[in-house]
């Protein structure tokens, strides 16, 4: 997986070298663009929430891979979709008194970033916010106690509601940004550190 992963991050990397010589998005007069990108994160492994949802026990490795299509409201606002999904690691669950296996959960969202910066800038923060659906549906496990294999649907559902807060740094056609996807009433939530790349779509006009 790490392999994996590294090759996703030097493709990624090879993406954004390629489209260089555009001009930032920001300062593009084209209104829509597209981000291709790769994310490493921990989950917070354990049993559904009853104190905090911030309490990290039991941590576990995991990664994301996702491509966003956008359109630019204002030099501030754009708005758009977010499709993608994560691998995620095995992991002791204590609903179930289980260890449930490793699975990629695809996931879509709608979302708004806000930059606080002008637009034209080298750099600018953001702040954004998505809302949608990840698709879990049944996971392979093992009891801990009687070693018996089963199929775990959590809840009696496959699709779990998921909102995911981020903030951000925009580096022309850059961005690095921590992302935290809150699905619930499922375990476990995923904090994600991603790197993405940006490209123009759409005719661009001469003068």
């Amino acid at each position: 997986m790490k392999r994996l992963l590294y090759s996703l991050l030097l493709a990624t990397l090879s993406l954004t070298q390629t489209v260089a010589q555009l001009r930032p998005y920001r300062e593009d007069e084209r209104k829509f663009f597209t981000d291709f990108g790769v994310g490493v994160g921990v989950f917070k492994a354990g049993n559904a929430y009853t104190v905090n949802p911030l309490l990290m026990t039991n941590t576990r490795l995991g990664w994301q891979m996702y491509f966003s299509p956008q359109y630019i409201v204002s030099r501030r606002l754009n708005v758009g979709a977010k499709i993608g999904g994560i691998f995620r690691p095995k992991f002791n669950d204590l609903e179930s008194n289980s260890v449930v296996q490793p699975k990629f959960t695809p996931w879509g969202l709608a979302f708004m970033d806000f930059h606080l910066g002008q637009g034209g800038r080298r750099s600018a923060l953001f702040v954004g916010l998505g809302a949608g659906v990840t698709h879990i549906g049944s996971m392979e496990a093992k009891r801990n106690d009687t070693k018996e294999t089963f199929m775990l649907r959590r809840r009696d559902r496959d699709v779990f509601a998921t909102i995911v807060p981020r903030l951000g740094i925009a580096f022309r056609e850059i961005k690095i940004q921590g992302e935290y996807f809150v699905t619930t009433p499922f375990n476990p939530d995923f904090i994600s550190l991603s790197i993405t790349g940006t490209i123009p779509t759409g005719k661009k006009r001469y003068y």
